[in-house]
């Protein structure tokens, strides 16, 4: 099954390359900028559960009648809305809750990433000693992130600057393969 196919030339080959040009200046940015881009995060974090509390109100509510845990949208819809405004009110509060969600989330996935590596070792898969110290490894990092909050805003910014540069490669590269196919 073909997903992507090209079958003539392509116009504006370039317009991937400055995208990518684009994205590795945005990441390099955040890099180098590390207390403005966790800022920015964080309003945008900020932001985001915003929208859902309302988005989860305005669901629950439209179908009160059809799902029978409505209620459950409509707390958690309401639930949102008040941490979303308390964060916009109080950013040192969208920081501080930035830097949990991260430590919590990478704690969880080291947790799955560790029983994950112990199912590979009952079921006799070689390379499951990689997935465990990585895991473990994970787990170490999301305790220094919920410890020193320096460490979890730096942590924050790299893993949203380093992917965008990662996209921005990516998109310099089909600019490069698309251009290849002008005929």
């Amino acid at each position: 099954m073909e997903i992507f196919k090209i079958n003539k030339k392509v116009n504006q080959w370039w317009w991937p390359l400055v995208l990518g040009i684009l994205m590795i200046l945005f990441g390099i940015f955040l890099l180098v900028q590390p207390i403005p881009a966790f800022i920015g995060i964080s309003i945008f974090f900020a932001s985001v559960i915003f929208a859902s509390g309302i988005i989860n109100t305005i669901f629950s509510i439209v179908n009160r009648k059809i799902i029978s845990g409505w209620v459950w949208y409509l707390l958690m819809g309401i639930f949102e809305l008040v941490i979303g405004i308390a964060m916009f009110f109080q950013p040192h509060l969208a920081l501080e809750f930035t830097i949990l969600f991260t430590g919590f989330w990478l704690m969880f996935r080291s947790f799955l990433g560790i029983s994950f590596a112990l199912e590979m070792k009952k079921l006799g898969f070689k390379g499951w000693g990689w997935s465990m110290f990585w895991s473990v490894l994970t787990l170490i990092f999301s305790f220094l992130v919920l410890i020193n909050p320096l460490i979890g805003m730096v942590s924050v910014v790299v893993l949203t600057a380093v992917p965008i540069i990662m996209m921005g490669i990516f998109a310099i590269s089909l600019s490069l393969l698309l251009k290849k196919l002008i005929v």
